[in-house]
């Protein structure tokens, strides 16, 4: 059940009765730290903090006691995530009791308009989100900001993380806390999820009398400038290096603006044969790092679209033993042969009966989904403006298309994504080696030479 209120806030209900006689509830907003100020950079993650720390109807000492008085574990049962574009209430509910389910509304309508954000509750969580921070400066963390400087240089994205700066955590008034919460805490920006074992209409009016209430600003937030994407000519390359890389991996990568297309049946046919040769050159690669002394321990191909802006292509290669002066050539050899000689039927047939199989082992796992689960994908889906569909209405789909594609669909989807001006080519390692870069070019452009069968 699909609905929206008169204010703007959305909601989806999805009956679904496993486990019995519970219930999981997601308050998605799509705000999060791509919506601040400079000076405002980390808020949105700390306001996910401090709607915990006294509302309209609970204080900051009463609510965690409370919730854990009805089997609601902070943690486990009570949570949340700050994401670049959205922030996630999350609770799971032990029972359907009536106490338990107006504790669980009150709650969720206080986390959107009803936080106090006092001065002094601000000032004591300080030292909790700055730890939080220190435990965040992981490797993959690490990483991911020399991905984002180096691939989106002129882009916002690479200037919002959102655990934010730790000057901001430390010393931002609570009016730039108020400001970044009224204009983006607002119903428009609001989709309320319930799953579980309910009876829709009944949560439709606890949905209407929790939240019909609220109110729009008079001055909302705007959509932030996300700046320009950099896309490159030739081979750029790029070194990233981490004392704890658990891995040296190879990487062949394009960046370009995102064309955003409705998700519509038509637009998943549309993806399928790029799907399709992907898989296949995963299969490739698989192949050839199961070769004697292959310096090749896996490898893979995808496509990703990042906040609806930014399309990313990569084809990815892990080095055995450190051996990424021999993976380069591989890489190149690899890509290039699929965009010069295509794919064979065998490949072909293999790939589809693969993509079939996952999709009729969906149909076949339906039946024990978790609410929980079903919930966290449902608030998954709504900033990339995916349809949740059954996975017997996926099957269908693919169906319906599979028979229609052949090799020579997919090596034109291949060819279409991936023929640009030029590509990243990055090395990601445990210490940059010497002349990394200007290696890592030559040895790419000495591979194209090369004749491929």
């Amino acid at each position: 059940t699909f609905g929206t209120l008169d204010n703007g806030l959305r909601y989806i209900i999805y009956p679904n009765s496993e486990p019995p006689k519970r219930v999981s509830l997601r308050l998605h907003i799509a705000s999060g730290s791509l919506m601040e100020a400079d000076d405002q950079r980390g808020l949105a993650h700390f306001l996910e903090h401090m709607v915990f720390n006294g509302s309209e109807h609970y204080t900051a000492e009463e609510l965690i006691p409370r919730m854990q008085r009805l089997g609601i574990a902070f943690g486990a049962h009570a949570n949340a995530y700050t994401s670049f574009d959205e922030t996630v209430y999350m609770l799971d509910l032990p029972d359907l009791s009536a106490e338990t389910l107006d504790l669980a509304f009150t709650v969720m309508r206080d986390f959107g308009d009803g936080a106090l954000l006092t001065a002094e509750e601000i000032d004591k969580e300080r030292g909790v989100v700055l730890s939080e921070k220190i435990s965040r400066d992981t490797v993959s963390y690490r990483l991911m900001e020399q991905q984002f400087s180096t691939l989106l240089p002129d882009s916002l994205i690479a200037h919002r993380f959102p655990i934010g700066k730790e000057e901001v955590i430390q010393s931002a008034p609570r009016e730039r806390f108020v400001d970044f919460y009224n204009r983006y805490y607002t119903p428009q920006r609001m989709t309320f999820i319930v799953v579980g074992d309910v009876d829709p209409a009944e949560m439709r009016g606890r949905i209407e009398n929790s939240f019909a209430s609220m109110e729009n600003p008079a001055k909302p937030g705007p959509e932030p400038d996300l700046g320009k994407i950099h896309q490159p000519e030739g081979i750029e390359s790029s070194v990233f290096h981490d004392k704890e890389v658990s891995s040296t991996d190879v990487s062949l990568m394009l960046v370009r603006p995102h064309e955003e297309k409705p998700d519509t049946v038509a637009t998943r046919a549309e993806l399928m044969p790029l799907a399709i040769a992907h898989a296949i050159l995963d299969r490739r690669f698989e192949r050839i790092s199961k070769e004697k002394d292959s310096p090749v321990a896996n490898g893979s191909a995808s496509r990703m679209a990042l906040f609806n802006s930014i399309e990313l292509g990569s084809i990815d290669v892990t080095a055995a033993a450190d051996r990424w002066k021999e993976v380069v050539p591989t890489i190149e050899r690899e890509f290039r042969r699929a965009m010069e000689h295509g794919f064979t039927d065998a490949e072909l047939a293999e790939a589809k009966s693969n993509l079939l199989n996952a999709y009729e082992q969906r149909v076949k796992q339906k039946p024990s989904r978790k609410s929980e689960g079903i919930a966290s994908a449902l608030a998954s889906s709504i900033n990339d403006k995916d349809v949740f569909s059954s996975p017997e209405t996926d099957l269908e789909i693919a169906k319906r298309n599979l028979d229609t594609i052949d090799a020579a669909a997919c090596l034109t989807a291949f060819k279409d994504f991936w023929e640009a001006p030029g590509y990243h080519l990055v090395l990601t390692t445990k210490e940059e080696p010497e002349n990394a870069e200007t290696e890592l070019t030559a040895l790419f452009e000495d591979s194209r030479g090369t004749p491929v069968e």
